[in-house]
């Protein structure tokens, strides 16, 4: 082993020094990631609750709910995909009997080109996954019962039960007039910033 290393050319070796530490990077995270503990939060993301059932909307900042699992290219795990394949890339590369330009280049292709495919396959897999959860801009315009009662004049948060997405579920809602008793039919005519559902009596 120590001939093995010390025979290798310091162009190898850095390949090495690179693909070693990031391929015990990449199994890490791929094990947080399938376990559930490695997942990464958009930016402006935040979490609401309804009837018990956790969601995950995203906001934009100006109050309206944004397309979550955005593409995006500077991530940690982008950049340790990135690394691994370039690492043994290079490696592979070497020892196929490739000049040092071709090297570097070769390996630098390959390692865009898997960092953009893992990239892909990362939304793609976020987006499925968030096919199933509540979007409660799908609640716009319907009718639903108060649950808890609601204070007047956005004074308070109340819950209205609303069927949504195929389910009956409880969100929490505002009204900007009258306060609005248990078992009073509103409708929903807006989405605050927050999640939150605006609704007036029906």
């Amino acid at each position: 082993m120590g001939e093995w290393w010390s025979g290798m050319l310091m162009f190898e070796k850095v390949f090495w020094y690179i693909a070693i530490p990031f391929t015990a990077l990449f199994f890490i995270q791929l094990v947080l990631t399938f376990t559930g503990m490695g997942g990464e939060d958009a930016d402006g993301g935040m979490e609401g609750a309804a009837g018990g059932e956790d969601f995950d909307v995203e906001g934009d900042g100006d109050g309206d709910i944004g397309e979550a699992g955005g593409f995006q290219i500077f991530t940690v795990k982008n950049f340790i995909t990135f690394f691994t394949v370039f690492g043994w890339s290079g490696i592979t590369l070497h020892n196929a009997g490739a000049n040092e330009y071709l090297v570097l280049l070769g390996s630098l292709l390959i390692a865009v080109a898997v960092m953009l495919l893992v990239a892909l396959l990362f939304v793609s897999i976020t987006r499925l996954a968030q096919s199933g959860t509540m979007d409660v801009k799908n609640a716009l315009g319907r009718t639903g019962e108060v649950y808890l009662p609601i204070p007047a004049g956005r004074a308070g948060h109340g819950k209205i039960s609303i069927t949504l997405q195929g389910a009956l579920r409880e969100v929490d809602a505002v009204t900007a007039g009258e306060a609005l008793p248990r078992g009073t039919s509103v409708r929903v005519v807006d989405v605050a910033g927050n999640g939150v559902l605006l609704v007036e009596k029906a």
